[in-house]
């Protein structure tokens, strides 16, 4: 996240859908044709959101909180210790 960035697409935009929670500051932006998280504006284009899938460099910084999880999955619990696979299992 950041309050001092500038996004500027160089794709058309109308591959871009963006979706708002009614009555909240929730949005979300997405690629219309693969379903892909895209950065998005937030809080009245204040804050640049930019999901970490969007990088195309290392990401240094590590998680400090899991929110929500008053609402999380019965499932989401230890998952470092489930088998990950490097690709779709064949």
């Amino acid at each position: 996240m950041s309050t001092s960035a500038k996004l500027e697409w160089i794709k058309r935009e109308t591959e871009i859908s963006v979706f708002q929670l009614p009555e909240t500051n929730h949005t979300k932006a997405f690629c219309a044709t693969c379903g892909s998280a895209l950065p998005n504006l937030q809080m009245g284009g204040k804050l640049l959101v930019v999901p970490a899938g969007c990088l195309d460099t290392e990401l240094k910084k590590r998680p400090n909180a899991h929110l929500f999880i008053s609402s999380k999955a019965a499932w989401d619990e230890a998952l470092e210790e489930v088998k990950k696979f490097e690709r779709l299992p064949g």
